[in-house]
């Protein structure tokens, strides 16, 4: 009998042995992630078990914690398990910010476990248990890739002792430590304002001083991820202030998060629960620096902190300057420099206030563009600078208003109030409405063109507080008006004008080609985004302008009926819905930019050329005809095996107005290069071969 009793229990353990030794299936790679389950312990028993998901990620890769930030998806498990067997929920150990642009991720960079309790009941009769669960995540570099895995976990149930598993017993001492302690004997209120989240904890850093503290929300609308965390620390003390969220609503019931501290013999994070209360704002900049992130990529912006107003409002004064020069501001332009040289080379006082008028419609029109932006994002929409132009109805408004303006400076048509007055004929009005409204249009014919500095201005502004998008657009409209404001003030730069004289009524009439021009090339904006038939019909609405402005001297109900009969047919003719226009990309033979397709290009090691642009976007045309379509840079690519993606933005996409917000940027042009497969580069938004086939090489 005892003979028997010794061999089973010796059968037992070699077969529990065995069993540990295979417990763990292969772990599921991907190009981004690996994925696999392990068990504390070479076996399982009735009770408390504790599982992991172990998630490596790839260098430069990252995946998410419960609150993702800005962007990106939390780990998720779905269990498949035997009867008399249930799972806990996921658990977190402490995030690193991850930081990309102007958004700011909370994740993992480096290998992490999530640690998963396993409760298996009293009276299971199993000699092994298998567990099986599907992981799911999204991963992130300068692009995301979600990924999967159908992970499984076979131990022997014993109810013997257990013994730590030696391969593993490090990782989950890691994830143990870094899990966040309940820290309910530390009192913590929190306090909202108008502007800043404020979080005060009794209880911690009773001695010294810590070297970093981070708080991170669980709550994902807020605060604004990527503003700077305000911290003041005293012995038993710590207040947090941080800018509100964009989305944020309304005050919660209580903030909960985790609240990380790293002193001099290591890090610690605890879990707060605060109530609301009493709590004074930390000024100023935080004086101690967040929790160190994880490794970033190398030649990513990751890391970078978010560039300072002053220099974001000077790239944007700077860009609104520059877009002065761009060919699609310049017919409009004109208007007006012909108005300030009728006004009298000595008219000091009715030019300074022309230049006030013309700069009140600039930043008007600038401002009026930001609210619409800041509100159909608040509605779930993705928008950016230029979005207007996405819309058919929109190009072919604005074709109609160019048109009947061009035929007024043409001589063909005079009209001076009424309906049309909405478009041209406010522009042309003489005084300072006129001048108000020449600066509206220009603002209107603006928004097709990004200048240098412009985009990374605005990438800016759409992540912060809407005050701050209002002041940078207000920047870019000041930037865009003074040139006609500097003459204004400045009488000595006005000598420089020419002198009034009959050739200026010459001149006027040569300024409506440019605008036949920008009509033309609406048109043609018009015909990529849907079809033949929408374009024919916009025409009649065209032949319709024309004849109302020739019926526009005339009096009497039958010409009056006519002159709005044309202009309702007209209107109508442009709001009827048309189908999609053929994509730039299958246009210039180039493949469809998707995020997986440039993932799979990088995974290959291939050198990636990515285009955002649209047909309405002047600045992206002229930089194909210089640069991306000279025979020079084609045989680069040729050479160097490029693959070349097309991002098409002429209609509203919101995976591209993504991608471009995760560049900083809120409109194209965009120009990134993969090098190799490797990290992004992002190019100048004014190209030449020179520029292109550097970066490809």
């Amino acid at each position: 009998m005892t003979s028997r009793l010794f061999t089973g229990r010796c059968l037992s353990a070699l077969l529990a042995l065995g069993l540990s030794g295979i417990a763990a299936a292969a772990p599921v790679r991907t190009a981004e992630v690996e994925a696999e389950l392990h068990a504390q312990y070479t076996a399982l028993r009735a009770g408390d078990n504790l599982v992991g998901l172990r998630l490596r990620p790839e260098p430069g890769w990252h995946v998410y914690w419960r609150n993702p930030g800005d962007s990106g998806i939390p780990t998720k498990l779905e269990w498949t398990l035997p009867d008399g067997v249930q799972a806990g929920e996921i658990q977190w150990p402490y995030p690193h910010p991850e930081s990309l642009g102007e958004l700011t991720n909370y994740g993992y960079a480096e290998e992490t476990l999530h640690p998963v309790t396993i409760r298996i009941d009293e009276g299971v009769d199993a000699a092994t248990m298998t567990l099986q669960a599907e992981a799911s995540w999204l991963a992130c570099k300068d692009i995301c890739v979600p990924g999967s895995a159908a992970l499984e976990l076979t131990l022997p149930l014993t109810g013997d002792a257990l013994q730590p598993n030696p391969d593993w017993a490090h990782l989950f001492d890691k994830a143990l430590r870094e899990l966040p302690r309940p820290a309910s004997e530390w009192p913590a209120r929190f306090a909202v304002d108008a502007q800043d989240v404020s979080v005060e904890i009794e209880g911690p850093a009773r001695e010294a001083a810590p070297r970093s503290i981070a708080f991170f929300p669980y709550a994902n609308d807020l605060v604004n991820h990527a503003a700077p965390q305000r911290i003041a620390a005293s012995p038993g003390r710590v207040r947090l202030s941080q800018t509100t969220s964009p989305y944020f609503v309304d005050a919660p019931a209580r903030v909960d998060g985790v609240l990380v501290i790293e002193n001099d013999d290591g890090t610690t994070a605890y879990e707060i629960s605060a109530e609301p209360g009493s709590v004074a704002v930390v000024p100023g900049r935080a004086p101690l620096p967040a929790v160190d992130a994880a490794p970033r990529s190398a030649g990513s912006d990751a890391g970078a902190p978010p560039p300072a107003l002053v220099l974001v409002l000077l790239f944007a004064l700077l860009g609104g300057l520059i877009l002065n020069l761009m060919p699609c501001v310049f017919p409009v332009l004109s208007l007006k420099a012909i108005s300030l040289m009728k006004s009298g080379a000595d008219d000091h006082g009715e030019r300074r206030r022309q230049t006030w008028a013309y700069t009140a419609g600039v930043i008007a029109s600038c401002v009026l563009v930001a609210a619409a932006m800041i509100g159909l994002r608040g509605a779930g929409e993705a928008v950016g600078w230029g979005f207007q132009l996405q819309s058919p109805v929109f190009v072919a408004l604005m074709a109609y208003v160019l048109f009947a303006l061009g035929l007024s400076l043409s001589g063909a048509a005079q009209f001076g109030v009424g309906l049309m007055n909405l478009g041209g004929g406010l522009a042309q009005k003489p005084g300072l409405s006129g001048a108000f409204f020449t600066g509206v249009l220009a603002v209107v014919v603006a928004s097709p063109c990004t200048a240098p500095f412009m985009g990374t201005a605005l990438g800016y502004a759409m992540t912060q507080p809407a005050w701050v998008a209002l002041l940078v657009f207000a920047t870019l409209g000041l930037g865009l008006a003074l040139p006609f404001l500097l003459l204004g003030w400045f009488p000595a730069l006005a000598r420089w004008l020419p002198r009034p004289g009959a050739w200026m009524e010459t001149f006027k009439q040569f300024m409506a080609f440019p605008l036949y021009l920008s009509v033309v090339w609406l048109l043609w904006v018009l015909v990529r985004q849907t079809d033949a038939q929408a374009l024919a019909r916009v025409l009649m609405g065209l032949v319709a302008i024309a004849f109302a402005l020739w019926l526009w001297p005339s009096r009497g109900v039958v010409a009056s009926s006519l002159k709005l009969a044309s202009l309702a047919g007209a209107l109508a003719l442009a709001a009827v819905p048309a189908q999609k226009g053929t994509p730039a990309a299958v246009a210039q033979g180039a493949e469809i930019w998707s995020s997986e397709r440039v993932a799979e290009l990088r995974a290959d090691g291939r050198t990636v050329f990515v285009d955002f642009t649209a047909d309405w976007c002047l600045s992206c045309k002229v930089n194909e005809r210089v640069a991306l379509k000279s025979d020079r840079v084609q045989r680069a690519f040729a050479e160097h095996d490029v693959a070349f993606l097309v991002g098409d933005w002429t209609r509203a996409d919101p995976l591209i107005t993504e991608e471009l917000s995760r560049f900083g940027r809120n409109g194209v042009p965009l120009y990134l290069v993969y090098p190799d497969g490797g990290e992004p580069v992002v190019l100048p938004q004014l190209l030449t071969p020179e520029i292109v086939i550097a970066a490809i090489r």
